[in-house]
């Protein structure tokens, strides 16, 4: 009994020497008498990933479920949420789900979602034409169960976070911190070991959370493909064989800084042939990873919010509704050309990106000298 206890304090030991660490080489420890998988921050993790938590606090996964602490609105780097909707303060909000690039909702002073009409707080999207304010939300159970992609340490039905009967469930931490990803970093800590982290490029890892239906069939609602299923679209039209992380940096935000390192390579890096023959953008994303997915708002009929990752386009269609099944229910595999083209250009109603109009059944003509 006395070995093992001073086997756990020699462990402890170690692990605060080693915590200023920078350099794994000076500091590596290997061997038995690791401590158990537990989880010790982000903040933790900063401590010898400096560049990497600068970058990854500034993006939105950690600002997926923030805590209303002192009354006070939480802080955003790059957006802000207003005031709670109607006659509520912030008093009155234990947790906001989101805020961060799209959208806000709320939890009440139980941790129940708060539902209705205004409850939702849509954020300004100048870029695209699309203006911030409230909207109707609701759902068939007000009780707070999004936590596994929304908390690190999420345990489904565990008790209620905080003692709040709205959480069905609780967490270590808000939002999608570090170890969310690379799993509990108690080991890592102490030996520094890449062994003792946990380091998953495949896909499926980010595919996780950016799905929604179980069998990766791509949901869809009102005209649109529905936000977070990017894992689904990509896999569904040519490009199942990447990862995503052959794309995007992780740890850096694609909305706010794409050209600052969260998108890491392009398009033509691997389609090297392909030429284009367009007086528009020549930005393959224009085309072929247009804002047929919605996650706050729409611009109008042919743009949401959200980029798309199916990347295939039938350039046979112009009409939208072709996109869809299932009583729009489902997407194919493909976008439409409407949904390409009118994202510069305008339709014969004048709805569109505010370019020249081309007639819907000019488009396929148009388009077929492209490439």
């Amino acid at each position: 009994m006395f070995q093992r206890i001073l086997a756990g304090l020699l462990c402890v030991m170690l692990g605060l020497l080693l915590v200023g660490c920078a350099e794994k080489e000076d500091c590596e420890i290997t061997g038995p008498g690791l401590p158990d998988l537990e989880y010790v921050g982000t903040d933790q993790c900063a401590t010898c990933h400096p560049s990497i938590y600068d970058d990854f606090i500034d993006s939105g996964h950690n600002y997926k479920l923030n805590k209303v602490v002192g009354a006070q609105a939480p802080t955003y780097p790059h957006s802000s949420v207003p005031n709670p909707p109607g006659a509520l303060t912030w008093s009155d909000i234990t947790y906001v789900i989101g805020g961060y690039g799209w959208k806000a909702r709320f939890l009440d002073s139980d941790g129940f979602i708060i539902l209705g009409d205004g409850v939702q707080y849509n954020l300004p999207r100048s870029s695209i034409g699309i203006d911030g304010g409230w909207v109707r939300y609701t759902r068939d159970d007000a009780h707070y169960t999004c936590g596994s992609c929304h908390t690190t340490g999420w345990q489904a039905g565990v008790g209620h976070q905080d003692g709040l009967e709205g959480i069905s469930g609780t967490w270590f931490a808000t939002g999608i911190q570090c170890e969310a990803c690379h799993g509990p970093g108690s080991r890592h800590v102490v030996s520094q070991s890449a062994d003792d982290i946990v380091v998953d490029t495949d896909a499926i890892a980010c595919g996780d959370c950016h799905f929604r239906d179980e069998y990766h069939l791509i949901a869809a609602s009102s005209g649109f493909i529905k936000h977070h299923e990017q894992y689904d679209e990509m896999i569904s039209a040519g490009h199942r064989g990447l990862k995503c992380i052959e794309c995007h940096d992780p740890h850096i935000s694609s909305l706010y800084a794409a050209d600052e390192g969260g998108i890491v390579s392009e398009c033509d890096d691997c389609h090297t042939t392909v030429t284009v023959d367009h007086r528009g953008p020549d930005d393959c994303v224009y085309c072929h990873m247009p804002r047929a997915s919605k996650s706050a708002a729409a611009a109008n009929k042919y743009s949401g919010d959200v980029r798309t990752h199916i990347f295939a386009i039938n350039a046979e269609s112009a009409n939208k509704d072709d996109m869809f099944y299932n009583d729009g229910k489902l997407a194919h595999g493909f976008v439409t050309l409407d949904m390409v083209c009118y994202q510069c250009h305008d339709d014969d109603e004048g709805v569109g990106g505010g370019s020249s109009t081309i007639l819907k059944e000019d488009l396929p003509g148009e388009a077929a000298d492209i490439h």
